[in-house]
């Protein structure tokens, strides 16, 4: 195992956002740019939470900010991801390698993980059911994991995090907040005695996070969601520590306007089918628009976002599911 990781010569990015609390910029290959991931010390111990992608830049900047704070990697004994997306546990496999310390994870990101590098004919199948044109193809479509390529590099776990754990950073608690939604797994660290909650994508500033159906996942992931913004509603914080964008003060109010932002969307819906049932791709290209120049990946994106909003109306008992040979349509009742 090696003992530092590897020197390049760039300006550290990071700053104390509470007592012995650091914020890290990393960059991203992609949009949002940056991926804020949090240092936690107490006494001799730090704590990484999340790690950012798997490239050369990133890594950089990170043994850039370590070394301005006087934290040697090898003092670093946990790392802590709130997801398995690939900008939060991307470089999670050289870190592990390098710094020795456990990795923890909710044991429903593990599912997910395995999922996001597995082939796809199953996704293939699932996209042409709700209307997505996608080319027929013996292969299906590449997995999540491998269009990622070399950025994302992930370990397994060491250890399994779960709703109201509690681990330690020396004295400091920190409470493991379960917010399923973005992801099945995805957790929120909470610092009781800072009043400090790092919410990875659960609860970002200035956007919504995509929170989306996907085949083999759960069934009404947007419900998830909206009861995990309850959820944390009900913690004593004051400073949010968000994976995109500025910390921010007051997480009741943020969470209240995205939850008003999934009702407009729902109902959005909701009034598209109200005279004839449509598959959710048609839904997504009329509520979010289309154009000659947007990616595929973005008009895929925006259908299992309407998914998620189709299945709450069910559950809700607002909308019915047709199954009609090889297309699933929806209708508002």
């Amino acid at each position: 195992m090696q003992n530092a990781l590897p020197l390049f010569a760039m300006e550290a990015k990071i700053r104390e956002v509470a007592p012995e609390v650091y914020q890290i910029y990393l960059p991203l290959p992609m949009r949002p740019s940056i991926v804020n991931v949090y240092l936690l010390r107490n006494g001799w111990e730090w704590v990484l939470i999340d790690t950012g992608m798997q490239s050369a830049e990133s890594m950089a900047a990170l043994t850039a900010a370590l070394a301005a704070v006087g934290c040697p990697p090898v003092a670093i004994r946990k790392l802590l991801a709130t997801h398995h997306h690939p900008d939060h546990f991307g470089a999670s496999r050289t870190y592990k390698e390098i710094i020795g310390g456990e990795v923890y994870l909710n044991g429903l990101e593990v599912e997910r993980l395995t999922h996001l590098q597995a082939g796809s004919s199953q996704s293939s199948s699932f996209l042409r059911r709700h209307g997505v044109p996608v080319p027929d193809s013996p292969w299906g479509m590449p997995a999540q994991g491998q269009m990622w390529g070399s950025f994302y590099a992930p370990t397994f776990p060491d250890r399994l995090i779960n709703d109201r754990d509690i681990l330690r950073v020396g004295s400091r608690e920190v409470h493991v907040i379960w917010t399923p939604g973005h992801t099945p797994g995805h957790c929120c660290f909470y610092l009781p005695q800072d009043k400090v909650l790092i919410v990875g994508d659960h609860l970002l500033p200035k956007i919504t996070p995509h929170i989306g159906v996907y085949p083999g996942g759960p069934d009404n992931p947007l419900g998830d969601f909206i009861e995990s913004l309850k959820k944390v509603q009900k913690l004593d914080v004051e400073l949010v520590l968000p994976a995109h964008g500025a910390v921010y003060k007051d997480h009741r109010y943020r969470a209240h306007q995205l939850i008003q932002h999934h009702e407009y969307r729902k109902q959005e819906m909701h009034d598209a089918i109200r005279r004839q049932a449509k598959t959710a791709y048609e839904i997504a290209l009329e509520v979010f628009g289309s154009g000659d120049n947007r990616p595929i990946f973005h008009t895929i994106a925006a259908t299992f976002e309407t998914l998620a909003h189709l299945h709450l109306l069910q559950h809700e008992g607002k909308v019915r599911r047709l199954e009609e040979g090889e297309r699933i349509r929806f209708l508002a009742q």
